[in-house]
């Protein structure tokens, strides 16, 4: 097969896969959680997040030192996303009409395809940033519900509700 059709055949092969793999993991996550890592690993955090909040003034500086490496973790990778991002934007300006382009970049050789090609990974990486800032988000709010210290003398806060709110807040940025 020509080096310019493959884009043809291989580009919605890829698609298709990974539409289905994704379809698998969405089915199997909402049916039966703890098949997966997703799954475990949010029982695991919940686990941890009432064994945290169980005793405050015990786990506090083990929960804020966990939490800022998670923190540190999740703003390294968004730094890291946007850095190439912004080396993808450079290499598409200054490409645009050389050869250099033509021998990196497989399949269609076409301008117009590299250009697509080029900004749809260039769009991966800016959603992988947004997606790492909110998880910087969640974390930083979860941060401020761990380290709450329990009022067991109002009765508007259940310390259930408070630490299934916190764990539940964990899971979304994780």
């Amino acid at each position: 097969m020509e080096e310019r059709k493959l884009d043809i055949v291989l580009v919605p092969m890829g698609l298709g896969l990974m539409l289905m793999y994704h379809m698998w993991l969405l089915i199997t996550v909402l049916r039966t959680p703890n098949r997966t890592v997703i799954g475990f690993n949010a029982l695991v955090r919940e686990r941890w997040v009432y064994s945290m909040m169980s005793d405050p003034l015990k786990n506090g500086t083990l929960v804020v030192q966990t939490l800022r490496n998670n923190l540190m973790a999740f703003s390294s990778l968004a730094a890291t996303s946007i850095t190439l991002s912004s080396i993808i934007g450079v290499f598409v300006s200054t490409t645009t009409n050389s050869k250099s382009s033509s021998e990196i970049v497989y399949g269609s050789k076409n301008p117009i395809i590299n250009s697509i090609k080029h900004f749809s990974i260039l769009l991966c990486f800016l959603f992988a940033f947004l997606c790492n800032i909110q998880a910087i988000r969640y974390y930083s709010h979860v941060s401020f519900l761990m380290t709450l210290p329990a009022m067991a003398d109002h009765d508007y806060i259940d310390d259930d509700s408070q630490c299934a709110k916190t764990s539940f807040a964990m899971s979304r940025g994780a």
